[in-house]
Parts: C-alpha cells; structure tokens; sequence
C-alpha cells in the first residue's frame, strides 16, 4: 500500500479544546497541536488511522510528553513498525533536502518545523511534507488553510518569510513505516518477483565506538535525549556494535545521524552515528559492558548539537557531570524595564507563556553550569531555569545576569 494522504486539523471542533498530553489548561490541540495532528496525518496515510484526539491519548499512555511537547520517539512504543529515524535540528544551519527528498522518494512523508509568521525571531509550527515540486514541497497543514487533498498546497508560497528554501526549513523529523495497518507490509511483492525469504538474521556488519569517546556512548531505545530514561547501555571507546540496518553503513560518521545496533551483550538500540566508524568483521567482539550509571555523551559540532531543542519537545538536559552539579543562580536585569521577561515553556519566542518575571527575580540554571556561562548577556540563546515558584522552562540569556 503507497502513502495515502489523510487531512486532519487540530482547530477540528471534536478535539481543538482537548489539552495536549500533559500541558497547563491552555496548552491545546487547536492551540499548540501542529507537531500531534501532523503525526496522526503521518500515521494515518501509513494505514495506522489515528485522529489528534486518540493519537494524544495513546502517547499520554506511554509517557510520550514533556508537558506538551512530543517525545518523538515514543511513537514506535504505540506502533513498533514506526521508526524514528532522524532528528535534525536546522535552525541554524543549511536543512538536509536530500534526506528530505529521499524520504519523500521512497514514500515515506517528513515532518519539518517552519516559521508561522514573519515577526521577529521562530514562531514555530509544523507541517507534513509529502512530495517536491520544482523547488518547493507540497505539504498537508494541519492549521486550517487548505483542507482539499486534491489541491495543492505549497511551503515556500506561505512559510518562505523571506528566506531560502534550504532556510525556511528549522528541523526535520524523518519516520520509516515498515507496515500499512498493524499488520500488512506498505507493498505487496509482485507474484512475477518473489519476495526473498528472510532468514530472521541482520547481516554482521559492524561499527565500532571511537577512541576519542572516552566517557562512554550511550545506546538509546530512542533518538530522543532530553533524559536518561531511554539508556539502554552504555559502551567504552573501542566496542564493537553490530548494525541492524542496511544503511547503517552509509550513517556512520555522519552527523546527526542515529544509527540501530546491538551491543556484544545483545543489547539493542540507537546510537549517534558520529561518534561511530566502520571496521571490518563477521561478527562483534565481546566486550564487557561497564555496569555504571549512563553517560553524558559529549556534545557534536557547534552546528548540530546533539541534544537539541525543537519548540514541539522540550528538552529536559541530562544530568551534568559531578564537577558542574552545583546550582548556578542567575538574575533578570534590569534591562528588561517595566515590561518583564518572558519565561516560556519552551526555547521560542512562540513557546507557551509560564509567567512574566520581573527586573531582579533570581532563577536556578538546570543545565551545565559550564555551558549556561557561555550563554548568559548573548543575543538569540536560551537558558532552561526554574522559576521562582519552581516552574521549569526557558528564558533568554541576553535578559540575564550573575549575581
């Protein structure tokens, strides 16, 4: 069965006043539901019918929200044959059109964060793309601007905002059905071609942990790493990992890119593709695994940090390495006049409102002490705080100051 285009809007009276997983009373579907509604249409032309309603529930029933935010993995806790399969944040870099385009090549739909309106900063909102014209791709929007199938809606003629494609383009999230419905394969083999028989077993190729990686990679029973809860293991430099996917190969080194493995232990989940290179080999070699907590993976490039923050998930940092687990206290200044800061859900300027905080309110930093000093006075950067009445969320470093 070929994708299926299925529109669904998160304004639709059966479910726009429902809250969003576990958001405060004004955290709506119709509100905030872009990134849900546009996964129910993704699930849904996949043959998995879901609608926002029953798709926010399933998701609440395997913790699958940071407050309102998705946790984009927990989609293949509901349906297995949905994988998460990458996880690019953009917003300050060049977006991968190429993995977009195949994506959509292979009938597989991605879902891409653009910005809703043309004031200052990313007002974030979340579309499905489905298919490329020219240079541009058709979408299914899941705010009510075009609900006829049969009409084609572009991306760049509404979210362009002035910038190239390549630009318009903040983060991607890519998903690989391997299923139509929880049972049927997406195609049918042709009976002039049959199907080859699987003999159950992945083919032994190998990657192997970098040297250069010595607190340790963690291996993930998702992409998502707002937490530590999805650690599965945690491997030195030098183990070798077996690769569960035929493309595996082509993954590592990449960054940004996750890739499916087994540890020696036969432990199975996703590891960072970056901090992987290819070696040769039949089969792993044992390695035992260390029986210490997960660890912290150091961070990828600059560019492409590898715990971002999409304004649809926020993001819970790991805990920090003993050396920096001090409380940092910062203090709005006084630039911020009568009109207060804004503390916000999540690292937008779009993100759900907490509060407004006044010139002189102290927060308590609940990431790297370390990481927050290189933030704090600087334009465009966010810093993850709990509040004075122990609310956590966002508020930005150029409006804060030490004591």
């Amino acid at each position: 069965m070929s994708f299926k285009l299925v529109y669904l809007s998160q304004q639709d009276p059966q479910w726009k006043k429902d809250i969003l997983g576990f958001g405060d009373p004004g955290d709506t579907i119709g509100y905030v539901g872009c990134a849900l509604t546009s996964v129910a249409m993704l699930l849904s032309g996949h043959g998995y019918s879901e609608t926002p309603r029953t798709l926010n529930q399933k998701l609440k029933n395997v913790d699958g929200f940071v407050s309102a935010g998705i946790r984009w993995g927990a989609v293949t806790q509901i349906y297995p044959k949905v994988t998460l399969k990458a996880f690019i944040p953009c917003s300050t870099s060049e977006a991968p059109l190429a993995q977009i385009n195949a994506a959509l090549a292979a009938g597989q739909p991605a879902i891409v964060q653009v910005d809703s309106s043309p004031a200052a900063g990313i007002q974030t909102h979340w579309v499905m793309l489905y298919g490329k014209k020219g240079d541009d791709y058709l979408m299914l929007d899941p705010w009510p601007y075009q609900s006829d199938v049969t009409k084609e809606d572009l991306l760049m003629k509404r979210y362009a905002q002035g910038r190239t494609l390549k630009r318009a383009i903040s983060h991607v999230i890519l998903f690989e059905a391997y299923g139509s419905g929880p049972d049927g394969p997406i195609s049918t083999p042709s009976e002039e071609e049959p199907a080859p028989v699987s003999t159950g077993e992945p083919q032994a190729c190998l990657a192997r942990v970098k040297d250069s990686v010595t607190w340790g990679l963690n291996v993930r029973s998702s992409v998502d790493v707002s937490s530590l809860a999805n650690v599965v293991a945690t491997v030195p430099a030098g183990t070798q990992l077996e690769l569960l996917e035929p493309d595996g190969p082509s993954k590592i080194g990449a960054v940004n890119q996750w890739v499916r493995v087994r540890t020696p232990l036969g432990r199975e989940g996703f590891a960072a593709a970056w901090y992987l290179e290819n070696v040769p080999g039949a089969a792993p070699a044992p390695v035992t695994e260390p029986a210490s907590s997960p660890a912290n993976e150091a961070p990828a490039p600059a560019s492409t940090p590898e715990t971002p923050t999409p304004a649809s998930t926020p993001s819970v940092p790991a805990t920090p390495p003993k050396e920096e687990k001090q409380d940092l206290v910062v203090v709005v200044s006084s630039a911020v006049g009568t009109s207060g800061l804004r503390f916000r859900k999540t690292a937008s300027k779009g993100g759900a409102l907490i509060a407004v905080l006044k010139a002189g309110t102290r927060l308590t930093v609940l990431e790297s002490a370390k990481k927050a000093k290189t933030k704090i006075g600087k334009a465009n950067q966010w810093l993850h705080v709990r509040g004075p009445k122990n609310q956590r969320g966002y508020v930005g470093a150029e409006y804060v100051t030490l004591p």
